[in-house]
């Protein structure tokens, strides 16, 4: 009915303030971000002068996402209206949703001395200790964000975008991935976490691999039998030491037809500021990519560094490094790095933009069952989109097209991907997590250049 009215007065006077004001707040409270977005920017094209629908306007672009677009309307803002209390709510706000805890916690701090029982700082101070890595302070401080507004959506919205990672869990599930040089692999499992604590927790698993090659192909076992399984379970812990450090190890053991083995992996996630995530690892495991190889019993000791570097809010740059070492004598290393920009954030689409570039060799080819070139590269250009159905659900599909070549080839041929992957139940009690891919490049464990993937995980909360 308000929508209507408006409209009313719009068609008798195309420039009333009130009602093209009158428009954007209603599409607001009906969760219509785009639209709203779009009537706040026609009203502030007419009138820039008036603060308190700037601000509106920024809480919009903030609740889409766009926190860099949102952090640029907020300096126009302080050139505008001054350095107001107005202004530095909304800058923490927006600081701790980008992942900027450091400096949105150091506002809320300036602030709440002024502020008691805010419950916007209040929010804003939870968020901000969840991305700072110090779950047990954001547990207390959404108990008094609780408290100070106990049945509102905001709330309850809140409480579970902090609770679920702290929840215990068990997850099943199944993939397989099959190749052009027709290697398959099979796999079903089921892995779990107990939480003790905001900072500790226990997980394990176990699971089975049936893997298989084509007679003829190269990579059947050396009796010259085409398949074999391989069955593992692990235990392992998980503890944050502080908001800087968090370690986990984990240990088991792998059997491929009879023949045991000793598996580990231990880690450590760093953040040494906000801008900047690695994690460090190692680990050891059956190379179990061939029926050859897992029969041979080839081991892989692998040392890997993934790190995460966000310069702003709206640069990425992911990069990955390894060293690995081989039981039969063979060594590789790899160095893969991806710049992307996000692009588009709007209430139903994600849309970053990027390139990517993936470096990797082996000292020998030893035909031990896996794919060993001494040199590989590939360039690609890259793009990932998230539609966001709702808070719970989503799909996101990332493609990428370039040229790629190794040793053997006397130049570069051209292939791409695209993985699709379907998120639902995000914050809810089950959580079904569907991923399949098709790629054409090459770069995987055997010689493969044509691959498809496919996994399911469902998850159980409690």
């Amino acid at each position: 009915m308000a929508l209507d009215s408006y409209a009313r007065i719009l068609a008798i006077a195309p420039d009333d303030a009130g009602a093209q004001l009158g428009i954007a707040r209603v599409k607001y409270w009906q969760s219509q971000l785009d639209e709203s977005k779009r009537a706040y920017e026609k009203y502030l094209a007419q009138h820039p002068d008036v603060a308190l629908p700037w601000m509106e306007n920024i809480v919009v672009y903030t609740e889409l996402g766009d926190y860099a677009r949102a952090l640029e309307l907020l300096e126009d803002y302080r050139q505008r209206f001054g350095d107001n209390v107005a202004y530095r709510k909304q800058k923490a706000r927006v600081l701790a949703w980008g992942e900027r805890p450091t400096p949105s916690l150091a506002l809320v701090d300036e602030l709440a001395p002024t502020l008691h029982d805010d419950y916007e700082l209040g929010y804003t101070r939870t968020v901000a200790l969840h991305y700072a890595n110090r779950p047990r302070e954001a547990l207390a401080s959404l108990d008094e964000v609780t408290r100070l507004q106990p049945d509102s959506k905001e709330t309850a919205d809140l409480a579970r975008f902090i609770r679920t990672p702290l929840r215990s869990n068990v997850t099943v599930g199944f993939g397989y991935i099959t190749a052009s040089d027709d290697v398959s692999i099979r796999h079903a499992g089921v892995s779990g976490e107990y939480v003790i604590n905001p900072e500790t927790r226990l997980f394990g698993g176990t699971d089975r691999q049936w893997i298989s090659a084509a007679a003829g192909s190269g990579y059947e076992k050396p009796d010259g039998g085409t398949s074999i399984g391989y069955n593992r379970a692990w235990l392992g812990i998980k503890h944050r030491y502080s908001p800087k450090l968090s370690l986990d190890a984990q240990i088991g053991s792998g059997t491929a037809e009879g023949d045991g083995r000793f598996i580990y992996e231990i880690g450590a996630d760093l953040q040494p500021m906000d801008e900047l995530s690695m994690r460090l690892a190692r680990r050891e495991d059956l190379y179990a990519v061939s029926p050859r190889a897992a029969k041979l019993g080839i081991e892989q000791r692998a040392n890997t560094l993934d790190a995460t570097w966000t310069p702003d809010l709206r640069w990425t740059l992911a990069s990955h490094f390894a060293y690995d070492t081989f039981s039969d004598g063979n060594d590789r290393w790899e160095v893969e790095l991806a710049p992307r920009r996000a692009f588009l954030r709007t209430q139903r689409l994600n849309l970053d933009l990027g390139v990517s570039g993936r470096w990797f060799g082996f000292d020998q080819d030893p035909g031990n069952g896996y794919y060993a070139p001494s040199h590989y590269e590939r360039y690609a250009l890259t793009a990932f989109t998230y539609w966001k159905i709702s808070d719970d659900d989503g799909v996101s599909v990332a493609f990428s097209y370039g040229p790629y070549k190794d040793n053997t080839m006397s130049g570069f041929r051209t292939g791409g991907d695209v993985v699709a992957e379907g998120f639902f139940g995000i914050y809810r009690d089950w959580y079904l997590d569907v991923k399949a891919s098709l790629t054409h490049f090459g770069g995987g464990a055997t010689a493969g250049y044509r691959s498809r993937l496919f996994e399911i995980n469902l998850t159980r909360r409690f």
